[in-house]
Formats: structure tokens, C-alpha cells, sequence
């Protein structure tokens, strides 16, 4: 690991997310089959049908768990609440619900990562990319058996894993998390093939690849490690209160941190703007500092829709705070 990092840029966007393909024709649907013949005797065309019993569709149980960070994602040692980023995708022919659950003692690292108290798992709440623990956009913290994910056949949930990293470890250092979903149709200890039971008649089987999944990422602790949070740091109604409604202008706090030792440079934050939102001009400041909306001298542009900063170098430990104003539509 090197003392600097270059290029690097902090954007929120979902991660590619691959095509599922779910177990064909839907659970419970009923197949007709009828074969004909037709033949002439003594001159005369006859016809003759026979039909097989309707064969009815079984439901089937899988599951995909896939890891998003397309690389071990860089942290300090200490650190709290660094998030991976996974995919739960429901393989099955009818919708399904699955019970996530965590492992920080994988097998072949450096160390372990520790569940944080705040959530160990999150729910993707789809109201902005990335993992977001607090404010209006915030996603949900799991609680096993309380609030599983349903999903329909071939539909994908983003779920978060935030986790703490112990002290004492150096520059290179590797920490893994694995993540499992199963149905929670199955018994944990179900295999390929068995029958997991009966669904008004059509019977429940666990498909080829099994009932569950993991899949596992990884934290790497490195000479410096560069963060990003964001929140609401204040809300205003037309009512003078602060209220989030129509007209409500939210002051959206972005903190970027770099911890460790070295520094970090050409840091790009862009913050996209949803369509409920319309962005107040003037309204960006960089440690309080204020900034223009237009490509000019300063490090800070609004256009297209999107809040965007350019920060030449951090250094570590230090962090830089920009702010910027919209409004509910």
C-alpha cells in the first residue's frame, strides 16, 4: 500500500446488479396436455382425443447471495460502521422470504470484523443509494424474524453489511464478512431436491442449487482509508417548523474523512439530486465556506442536476465537511 491514493472518486450508485433468471413457469400453474389422432375408415374421417392428467407446477426454493464492492473495500484499524454492499436475488418460481444472517469468522483472514451496535445488517429503503443510517433517506436495520425480505420471483434486494474493525492491525491487514439468505420455508439443513413442504395442494422443493446462499466480502485496512457520510443536518418547513412536506428545504450535510496516515488526492464527491428534490442556488459551502453553483475557480459546481466537489488532497487524520440546500417539491 502506498501513502497516496489517487483518482479517487465518491460517488453514490447502486452496484451492477446481474440478470436473474427465475425457476421458469410459477408456482402452482396447471399444464393440460391433449393428444389427437385422426383416421379414415370405410371412407368416413373420425377423430379421437386423449388428455393427460394436469400436472401442476411445483414451487421451488433458491436463492442467489452475491457481493457488490468490486473490491476489498478500505478501511483504518480502528474503524466503526464501514459498510459492503450485497445483492439477496429470490431465484424461486413464487415469491419467497429470506433470513439473512452474518459470519465474521471466516476462515484464511487476518482478522475479524465485529457487528456494530447500531445495525449489523441493513435493508436497502430505495430511497438513495449506499448505506444510509440515519435522516429521511435512511435505510432499515434488519432484526432477524421481524422484518425478513419478501421478494418476488427474479426480484433483488440491496443489503447492507456494517461492521466495526478492531484495533492493532497494519497496512495490508484482511478482514472477511460472509452473508447467508435462506428461505424461510426451509429447514436450514435442507438439501437439493427435498420437499419442504406443501402450498395448498402444490408441493414446495428445494431447488438444484439449495434453499440458501452466501456469499463473502472483504475490508482491507490501509494507510489511509477515505470515507463518506451523508445527512440531514437541518429541515425548515413554510410553517417555520421542521417538518420534511412539500416546500420543506432539508440542509444535506456531506462529511469526508481520512483516517490512518498519508493522504488522499483528486477526491471527486458528486451528489445527484433525486426529482423530488430542487436544489437552492447558491447554497453550497465547503467548511462553511461559500461556493458558487457555476464552473468557475472555486472546487464546488452545481449542473445537471447534481452537487459536485472537487477536493485536490486530504490529508490524514482530517475531515472536510460540505453542505448544500434543496427543497420538497
Amino acid at each position: 500500500m502506498h501513502g497516496c491514493v489517487s483518482a479517487l472518486t465518491l460517488a453514490s450508485a447502486f452496484a451492477f446488479l446481474p440478470a436473474a433468471h427465475a425457476a421458469g413457469t410459477p408456482a402452482g400453474t396447471r399444464i393440460p396436455n391433449t393428444a389427437t389422432i385422426g383416421y379414415v375408415s370405410n371412407g368416413a374421417p373420425y377423430t379421437q382425443q386423449a388428455a393427460a392428467p394436469s400436472i401442476v407446477v411445483a414451487r421451488q426454493l433458491a436463492v442467489r447471495t452475491t457481493w457488490q464492492d468490486s473490491t476489498a473495500t478500505p478501511s483504518n484499524s480502528p474503524d466503526t460502521a464501514r459498510p459492503l454492499t450485497f445483492a439477496v436475488t429470490n431465484l424461486g418460481n413464487a415469491s419467497d422470504t429470506f433470513l439473512l444472517t452474518r459470519d465474521n469468522a471466516i476462515a484464511g483472514d487476518q482478522f475479524d470484523p465485529t457487528d456494530t451496535p447500531q445495525g449489523a445488517i441493513w435493508l436497502e429503503s430505495g430511497s438513495q443509494p449506499g448505506l444510509q443510517v440515519s435522516g429521511p433517506n435512511a435505510d432499515v436495520a434488519y432484526v432477524a424474524g421481524s422484518n425478513d425480505p419478501t421478494l418476488a420471483p427474479d426480484a433483488t434486494r440491496i443489503v447492507y453489511v456494517a461492521s466495526g474493525i478492531p484495533a492493532g492491525f497494519t497496512t495490508g491487514a484482511l478482514g472477511r464478512v460472509g452473508l447467508q439468505a435462506r428461505s424461510t420455508i426451509a429447514a436450514a439443513n435442507a438439501v437439493p431436491g427435498s420437499v419442504a413442504g406443501d402450498d395448498a395442494g402444490v408441493p414446495i422443493v428445494v431447488g438444484p442449487q439449495g434453499a440458501r446462499s452466501s456469499a463473502t466480502g472483504a475490508y482491507l485496512v490501509a494507510v489511509i482509508a477515505v470515507g463518506i457520510q451523508k445527512t440531514v443536518a437541518a429541515v425548515a418547513d413554510t410553517q417555520g417548523g421542521n417538518r420534511v412536506m412539500s416546500g420543506s428545504v432539508l440542509t444535506y450535510r456531506l462529511t469526508v474523512t481520512a483516517k490512518g496516515s498519508g493522504s488522499a488526492s483528486n477526491l471527486v464527491v458528486t451528489d445527484p439530486l433525486p426529482g423530488t428534490l430542487t436544489y437552492v442556488p447558491g447554497s453550497i459551502t465547503v467548511d462553511g465556506a461559500p461556493r458558487t453553483d457555476a464552473v468557475d475557480t472555486d472546487d464546488s459546481t452545481f449542473s445537471n442536476g447534481t452537487v459536485r466537489t472537487v477536493l485536490p488532497s486530504l490529508a490524514a487524520p482530517q475531515s472536510r465537511v460540505i453542505e448544500f440546500k434543496a427543497a420538497v417539491n
